[in-house]
């Protein structure tokens, strides 16, 4: 199989597209799936038969327990109280931090910010915040926040934003660990106007929100967190207000490190674009491997037995390696974490240009892969990967044959 570069480059533009989205959280982050052995969310006044989490040794998980939460976070870890924190995994994510803390509260008595009448302050850089429990109280908004025919923003939660500069200021959710709707509004009483901006995925590898707009220094903002179709979980709000991560002296590009961005500019841009993460939050494993790859056009990753590009398997990259360096400039997930099925059906998309020109004919037998008829190439390799993968053998044409006439 042969790709050109003016092939390869066309491929490399819609990096920043998307393409890569049904890759959600891009291997950063796991979901939830499910809660920890013991646990299990209540209502208000309710409690937890549950000795783990029980921080005043009473027999129960109670409000009276939430008193006991700094201590049991901040340490020193002794005491009655420290087999509770080391399992008191409240939001099932196999972390105990302060998301536990804000999951704690919304079981027991509801999220402060739940209602539009009383957002958190919020300031620059990162809060972590937890939507599980929230009710939706804002307005539906079909004119700006119409995505996929979904224009409502559900289980919202609210916080003003009072901005520093003027000038680019990010609002971004991107390493959320679920499917985000966002909205920004001026002024930070409930929702009286259309909102300035909205946003479903706009994270390049996830299923996350991220916003991008004209700041004025002194004036507030309403941001408004919710989840596509209602979608609850724990997340990361970071606002960056004219702030330039890819700069000299912000860190090593294709090593992980705490802060935002790199010292290549140029990379750290090609990286953000197709992550933005990496310039929002934290330069971490992920975005390293990213630019490895991104930044020079060849994935380390992509290497002869690396494994089948046509099939799943439990290591990243595959053995065509300009196949999947192609699919990787597109979905770095696949040269970073896993290539899986999303990978092989990316690679057998991209990389089917046997299929045209002159590979020679579907009714013959010929030596390499592909055929001359793009739409009959294209019908026999979707029930034979071999015939577009390794050779236009005998057994190919045959089905040429039955498929195309």
């Amino acid at each position: 199989m042969c790709l050109d570069s003016s092939t390869l480059v066309s491929l490399v533009i819609v990096a920043g597209l998307g393409v890569a989205n049904a890759h959600a959280q891009a291997g950063r982050e796991s979901a939830n799936t499910g809660q920890s052995d013991g646990v299990r969310y209540v209502t208000a006044g309710a409690f937890l038969s549950l000795a783990s989490g029980d921080y005043d040794s009473n027999g129960r998980v109670d409000l009276d327990d939430f008193a006991y939460w700094p201590a049991c976070m901040t340490g020193p870890h002794g005491g009655p109280y420290a087999g509770g924190c080391e399992v008191f995994d409240f939001d099932g994510d196999s972390d105990v931090d302060l998301l536990d803390q804000a999951s704690f509260q919304a079981a027991f008595f509801g999220l402060l910010n739940d209602d539009c009448t009383s957002p958190t302050s919020v300031v620059d850089g990162l809060t972590r915040f937890s939507t599980t429990g929230a009710t939706t109280d804002g307005p539906d908004e079909p004119a700006a926040c119409d995505f996929y025919q979904y224009t409502h923003i559900e289980s919202d939660i609210w916080y003003c934003y009072t901005a520093t500069c003027s000038g680019e200021a990010v609002v971004s959710l991107c390493g959320s660990d679920y499917d985000t709707k966002m909205a920004v509004y001026p002024g930070c009483g409930c929702p009286a106007a259309a909102p300035i901006a909205c946003s479903d995925d706009d994270c390049g590898v996830g299923f996350e929100s991220r916003i991008t707009l004209q700041a004025q220094a002194g004036q507030s903002y309403l941001i408004r967190i919710g989840g596509f179709e209602g979608e609850q979980g724990s997340g990361i709000l970071n606002i960056l207000c004219d702030v330039e991560t890819c700069a000299p002296g912000s860190g090593d590009c294709f090593a992980p490190h705490p802060g935002r961005g790199c010292d290549d500019v140029e990379c750290c841009q090609t990286t953000c674009e197709v992550d933005p993460f990496c310039c929002d939050a934290e330069w971490d494993d992920f975005c390293a491997g990213e630019a490895a790859g991104l930044c020079t056009g060849s994935f380390p990753a992509c290497a002869p037995g690396a494994g089948s590009c046509g099939s799943a398997n439990d290591t990243p990259g595959c053995d065509d390696i300009e196949c999947c360096n192609v699919v990787c400039m597109v979905d770095p997930f696949c040269c970073v974490d896993i290539w899986d099925e999303l990978c092989a059906d990316e690679a057998f998309g991209m990389c089917f240009l046997a299929c045209g020109g002159e590979s020679g004919s579907c009714f013959s037998a010929n030596s390499t892969p592909g055929c001359s008829d793009v739409e009959c190439c294209e019908a026999v390799c979707d029930q034979d990967e071999f015939c577009c993968w390794v050779q236009w053998d005998g057994d190919c044409a045959d089905s040429a044959g039955t498929v195309c006439r």
